[in-house]
């Protein structure tokens, strides 16, 4: 499991799905020239939130982003790229 997308209020902010892409592929490339197999590696592979931080200062907002960042980084990694938005949606009460 690679928790690679940060879920605490500032680093979250402070990132994009681009360098968290870059980074998680520059670990994956110096793990291939270590010798390991990354295509068996990332074919049993789960992405996820670094943590499930809910002590932010938008309560769960920050860690819902952090949840469709992963999913979007997943779906980027597989060829199914969307754009992903990073701003939260606000619910309203029905």
């Amino acid at each position: 499991m690679w928790g690679i997308v940060p879920s605490n209020f500032e680093p979250f902010h402070n990132e994009a799905i681009d360098s968290i892409d870059q980074k998680l592929k520059d670990i994956w490339h110096s793990l291939s020239k270590k010798g390991i197999d990354v295509d068996l590696m990332i074919s049993r592979s789960l992405l996820s939130p670094a943590t499930c931080f809910l002590v932010n200062p938008d309560g769960f907002k920050t860690v819902e982003g952090a949840f469709r960042m992963t999913k979007a980084l997943s779906e980027r990694l597989r060829g199914n790229s969307r754009p992903f938005e990073k701003k939260v949606s606000r619910r309203t009460k029905k």
